[in-house]
């Protein structure tokens, strides 16, 4: 056993932070239908301290080939999930979660869900007014119309929230100031 593996077991958090690696990992395979490896680096890189990590630490710590992991690394970055940085007089690359990742990840959903407005509108030009054939393609574009209007002042909330300016919104589970 190496003194890694010693200290890792006396660490009464360590548990804990496995399992909760794994509800990070579950949550991203169900959501966005990840494979594993990509919610525990997530999750390792949410927790890891520090916050910025080489290829090594990530692949010990989710127990993983460093193969795989530069796929998975890879994919985070191309995803804008996470970043690569280096430090002046070193060889390695560094990864952390980017500043605005999971805005950014959000925001990216809304965007593609709302694009299907254009689509539903020009479906509707192909029948007349009041066709009943329209009805199911209607209310599709009724919804993503909503979702699209919804979704601007949703951002220009979160922004001045991110940004500081709303000091008096409490997260209720939590009781901490956003």
């Amino acid at each position: 056993m190496s003194s890694d593996d010693a200290g890792r077991e006396q660490d009464p958090d360590a548990e804990r932070l496995r399992a909760w690696m794994e509800q990070v990992t579950a949550w991203f395979m169900q959501q966005a239908g990840w494979p594993p490896i990509m919610g525990r680096t997530m999750g390792w890189l949410m927790i890891s301290e520090p916050p910025e990590q080489t290829a090594a630490q990530i692949a010990e710590a989710v127990q993983a080939s460093r193969a795989s992991l530069t796929t998975t690394l890879r994919l985070l970055t191309e995803a804008r999930m996470v970043q690569a940085v280096t430090r002046a007089g070193e060889r390695a690359t560094y990864y952390r979660i980017t500043e605005d990742a999971w805005s950014g990840v959000l925001k990216r959903r809304l965007e593609s869900l709302t694009s299907f407005v254009d689509i539903t509108a020009e479906g509707l030009r192909l029948f007349p007014e009041g066709e009943v054939r329209a009805a199911r393609m209607r209310e599709a574009h009724r919804m993503f119309t909503w979702l699209n209007s919804e979704a601007e002042p949703m951002w220009k909330r979160w922004d001045a929230v991110n940004r500081g300016d709303r000091t008096d919104e409490t997260n209720e589970e939590d009781g901490m100031s956003l």
